[in-house]
Order: structure tokens, then sequence, then C-alpha cells
């Protein structure tokens, strides 16, 4: 009898799931997704669906076409039976390597989008990078290399041949490294992907990057502050903290709540690069991971430049270009590059932005002037 009893039990319940899943068939729920790894960064996913199988055949796509581009870009691993660009630096100087097109696609972006925003990043810079990333520690990277390094990264030194589907580098001296495009150009890659399969409102944040895809199923009666928010995604941008006292002591930015500006959002990409997050400290002065290739070393133009357009890998690219660019050239660049808005956040506290952001309307900005 017992065992008759649990079955009922078991059926029943099977029965009350059905009869919950039917009585919101109809309705969407938003879920959320954690993933880490790719890119070395957090992934955090937010969609709509009518149940969590559904949600979780959404974040399987995302995870497949990242894992994909992750294993592609990546200067750091080697993958069985890939060639990706860490195949191409170690066979520098030696011979070219047959690749897949997506990396030709990728080098072909970086190069046409520096040629057009003033040179600022090179993607063929990488040991400049390198000699920074891995520097002793309490020392500083000596002129003499980084000049050689500088000689050597230039487009005669890099050979790419789309219809063989290769790339060589012609000196051992030359090194790719896409830390200011891949990332951000995987995720819209990924995107498009995902579209293409019909997801029509879904949230990407990989890291600093953010992609919207869509807007709101639901409208969210709860916001009072920006009231687009209610049908579009609300983004916040990060407040650049570095959590260290010393450097936060007269950082105006130093709140541990809020948000350097919300922006309600749908169908966009979001991208903020700071050097609050990667950096050191030798003799009370802040190296942060950005490089100019110019100057030959890191950089603190700004406390944060964050870059909103269509295009993912775009605005990722972006973010570190006007981060190393004044503020007046940048804005002059900006202007004539069209369809793109930009916040620069000054290390003073004072704050930036492009007239298509209006205060109240589509974003808000917080004051930290002192």
């Amino acid at each position: 009898m017992k065992n008759i009893t649990k079955n009922i039990i078991n059926y029943k319940g099977l029965i009350l799931l059905v009869l919950v899943l039917f009585s919101s068939s109809n309705r969407e729920k938003l879920y959320r997704e954690e993933i880490t790894g790719l890119f070395d960064t957090t992934h955090i996913l937010v969609g709509y669906d009518k149940n969590e199988r559904g949600f979780q055949e959404k974040v399987k796509i995302y995870k497949e076409e990242m894992e994909k581009y992750h294993k592609l870009y990546t200067i750091y691993e080697n993958f069985h039976g890939i060639n990706n660009v860490k195949t191409i630096n170690d066979n520098a100087g030696i011979k070219a390597v047959k690749v897949d097109t997506e990396i030709i696609e990728l080098l072909e972006k970086g190069i046409k989008w520096k040629e057009e925003t003033g040179n600022k990043v090179d993607i063929f810079g990488g040991e400049i990078i390198s000699l920074w990333n891995n520097r002793k520690e309490d020392e500083l990277p000596s002129t003499i290399d980084l000049e050689n390094a500088k000689k050597c990264s230039i487009p005669e030194n890099v050979e790419i041949n789309k219809n063989q589907s290769t790339v060589f580098l012609k000196e051992k001296c030359i090194k790719i490294d896409l830390g200011a495009i891949a990332k951000g150009y995987a995720v819209e890659k990924t995107a498009e992907k995902m579209e293409e399969k019909g997801i029509t409102s879904f949230m990407i944040s990989a890291g600093g990057n953010v992609r919207i895809i869509g807007k709101r199923i639901i409208e969210n009666k709860n916001v009072k502050e920006l009231m687009k928010c209610r049908t579009h995604f609300c983004v916040g941008v990060t407040l650049p903290i570095y959590y260290n006292k010393e450097l936060d002591k007269n950082n105006p930015y130093n709140k541990k709540e809020g948000y350097l500006a919300k922006i309600s959002a749908s169908d966009i990409s979001i991208v903020t690069t700071g050097n609050y997050q990667r950096y050191f400290l030798k003799n009370n002065e802040l190296y942060g991971h950005i490089i100019d290739m110019y100057k030959l070393k890191p950089v603190n133009n700004f406390a944060s430049v964050t870059v909103i357009t269509k295009d993912s890998g775009f605005a990722d690219f972006m973010s570190t270009t006007l981060f190393l660019t004044p503020y007046e050239e940048g804005i002059e660049m900006v202007r004539k590059l069209g369809n793109i808005e930009v916040i620069w956040a000054f290390n003073d506290g004072k704050m930036k932005h492009t007239e298509g952001l209006r205060n109240g309307e589509n974003f808000i900005k917080y004051n930290f002037e002192k």
C-alpha cells in the first residue's frame, strides 16, 4: 500500500508540474546563467523562455560558439588539431601556418579598423605587450627591448594569404595579440548565430563586453529612474574603482555601491575599458594594462571609456582606441565615424558623453565631481 501511495504522490507531482507548465505556457520567464573560463572572464547570460530547458538550449549555443572562438584566438593555449593564434606566434620566422578563415577575417578587421582610427591599437604589437606582461617583479621593461620590438612590429613583417588561408610572421620578434578585439568580435559572431537561430530577447555580459539581442519581452514596471528600462534591457556601467585603499583615497568614483551610468539598450553593444582592474604599482606610479604603442608604455588618459554601438567587436576595439586617444582628438574621431556613442569618465570625476546619449531619456549619468 505504501508503494501505491508513493506512486500516486509521484504521479500527482508530475500532473501538478504539467499543469503548472501548461498554465504558464504562454508566459515567458527571465532566466540567468553564469559561465567561467572562456576568454579568461566570467560570462553572464540573461534571457527569456517558457522553461529552463528552452533557456539552456540557448546557453548551449552560446557556449559552443564562444568555445570555438576561444580556441582559435587564444595566444596562451594549444589545442589538438587546431592551428590558432598561438600556433602562428610559435612559428614566427619559421613558416606560414594554415588557419581557419575566422582567424583571417579577424586579422583583416584589426588591420582595417587600425587604419581607420589613427593606428592607436596594433594587433601585431604583441611583443611590446609581452615585454610588459612578462617583466621581472619590481622592474620595468628595458627601453632598448621595447624600441626593438616596435621596429619589428610593422605590416611588412606580416603575410596573410587569403587564397591559401595562411598567416606568416616573417620575423621571430613579431607577435599577434588580439586582446583589444577578440572577445568582442567573438561575442558579436555568437550573437549573430543566436539571432539566426531565432533568439529575439537575450543579454550577454562577457566581462566588460555587453551585447543585447532585442529587448525585454515582459515589461519591468518596477523601474522608476530610467523609464525606457521598462521595455529595454538596462545596463549599469561599472564604477572605475581600484579597491586599493591608497589608490582609492583620492578617487572621486570611490563608492562601493551604484554605477557610473545606466543605459537603456536594445540590439546594441556596450563595452567599457579601464585600467582599474589590471595594473601594478612601482614607486607610487600606476601602470595599467593598456599600452600606448607610440609611447611604448601604459597610459592613464581616463578613468574609463565606454563605447555604445551595434557591433561588439568594433565596440571592443574602439573602447581601447579611445582610451589611448586624448579627448579632443577622440570626439572628432567619433563624429567622423558616426553610429557610435561614448562616455568618457575622467580621472578627476568629470564625465563627458556624445550627443546621442540624452540624460534622463536613454541613459542616466551620476555626478562624481569633487
